[in-house]
């Protein structure tokens, strides 16, 4: 085999046990090959190293199924590991008698867990299929693999009407018509945000096809649901193509000077995206004064108009309709009866008079994954610390919290519940304390509602509000 001096006894599940498994010849080569002197050294370089790394390409989707698929055939008779990964220490390979397997250590799992969320079905059913997608050049063969059901998607997107009576052959065929028709296609083209143009630019360079194991689905979605590009694998590595019909036709566009409006459209996506991540609520009819505030009066485009093409393509959105306007809402906040509630909201966003903060800034704490460290936070994890909690379920205690008080949809009482399953023992004596450090993080956490604002900034800033 391959990796016969890589090979341990299973039964270790922690990464310093299993490095001291190594052939010793091994070990002392890992040691020169990393630049460090002890096996503990070894042990911090591979976590941190790992944990950067992965850091820099969390949200691929592609790296998200990797991991997820190395998880899932851990300890099986399915070989899912990359040479790179053994050869860098990051899963450990045995012999199991009748086949080599191979574990991941607890604490590369943790990272993995921590850094990578789940995808969604539709992400897994899209990358999970490319690799059995035949490489079809031709648009109407590969139309002709679709179902009824997609064919009616790519029309009811490209904005073609009556096709519900229609048999398949004759829907093949207009569809193939909307996505050879230049007119058509500049419509749709003119419906895109940068990203997206970006890769149609880069498919119009390489002649149709790039090969790319990095590209997000996020990316490509919507020109693969308007019938644009498919996806395919090879040999482990991931294709986007388009068929030669539509490349033929793209070749007759002048994409720069559509690269204009795809910076309006891009503002406008931004802007909706990050208004319904921080404060829950937007109102359809406020879109052009957020608009102006941040980036001035825009002069090519109806905004709110323009902004509701890409109403799907924000996550958490849902779209309502009350009596006397629309709004754009966080799905979190979504359910019956809650008229009263947006009312409340959007009077609270007209009484606080300043001046936004910056549109990047803004972004930052519309992802998910943000996290800021505080001295709030560092001090009570020395607390924690210091009551014998395991540094591990610290980090996790510290991002609950954070998470809970940034979304601004749980109270202090919430953060003692879950601090006592985690093993933290309050009793009369301490539960003063720990909620002064719990009081303290909360007054300096960046809360969504508030523009981001921390209520300890919104306090200083009263007389200017």
């Amino acid at each position: 085999m391959k990796y016969e001096k890589y090979l341990i006894k299973k039964g270790k599940n922690d990464l310093l046990s299993s490095l001291k498994a190594l052939d010793k010849k091994l070990l002392n080569e890992k040691l020169k090959e990393f630049g460090v002197d002890d096996i503990y050294e070894l042990k911090n370089y591979i976590l941190e190293d790992f944990e950067c790394c992965l850091d820099e390409c969390k949200d691929d989707k592609f790296t998200q199924m990797y991991f997820e698929r190395l998880i899932n055939n851990e300890n099986s008779e399915w070989m899912s590991a990359y040479e790179q990964d053994i050869e860098s220490l990051l899963v450990f390979v045995y012999n199991t008698g009748n086949y080599y397997s191979y574990y991941i250590p607890t604490e590369i799992k943790q990272i993995i867990n921590k850094l990578l969320g789940n995808m969604t079905p539709e992400e897994k059913f899209n990358l999970e299929n490319a690799a059995n997608t035949p490489i079809i050049k031709d648009l109407k063969g590969l139309l002709e693999t679709l179902t009824v059901k997609d064919l009616k998607n790519i029309g009811n997107l490209l904005y073609v009407n009556r096709l519900s009576n229609k048999p398949k052959k004759e829907i093949v065929k207009v569809i193939y018509n909307a996505l050879t028709n230049k007119e058509n296609l500049v419509d749709l083209i003119e419906r895109f945000i940068d990203k997206e143009f970006n890769l149609l630019n880069d498919l119009m360079k390489n002649k149709g096809t790039i090969q790319d194991n990095n590209i997000s689905v996020e990316v490509y979605h919507f020109l693969y649901i308007t019938g644009l590009v498919f996806i395919f694998r090879r040999d482990n590595k991931f294709y986007i193509s388009m068929t030669d019909d539509v490349y033929k036709t793209i070749k007759k566009i002048d994409l720069k000077r559509i690269s204009k409006i795809i910076d309006e459209n891009t503002k406008v996506y931004n802007l909706v995206k990050s208004m319904v991540e921080l404060y829950g609520i937007v109102p359809y009819s406020c879109l052009d004064y957020y608009y102006s505030l941040y980036y001035g009066n825009g002069n090519e485009l109806d905004i709110p108009n323009n902004a509701l093409l890409f109403c799907d393509r924000v996550d958490n959105l849902v779209t309502l309709h009350v009596e006397h306007d629309m709004y754009f809402v966080h799905k979190i906040l979504y359910h019956r009866n809650l008229e009263q509630v947006f009312d409340d909201i959007v009077e609270r966003q007209k009484k606080i008079k300043r001046k936004p903060i910056e549109l990047e800034e803004l972004l930052k704490y519309s992802n998910y994954n943000y996290y800021e460290d505080t001295k709030a936070k560092n001090k009570f994890k020395r607390y924690l610390r210091k009551n014998n909690i395991p540094s591990d379920i610290i980090e996790i205690i510290i991002k609950i919290i954070s998470d809970m008080y940034r979304l601004g949809n749980a109270y202090i009482g919430v953060s003692i519940e879950m601090l006592q399953d985690y093993g933290v023992e309050i009793t009369e004596k301490n539960s003063q304390e720990i909620l002064n450090y719990l009081i303290e993080i909360y007054n300096n956490s960046r809360i969504w509602i508030n523009n981001g604002w921390t209520p300890i900034e919104m306090r200083e800033n009263i007389n200017k509000i």
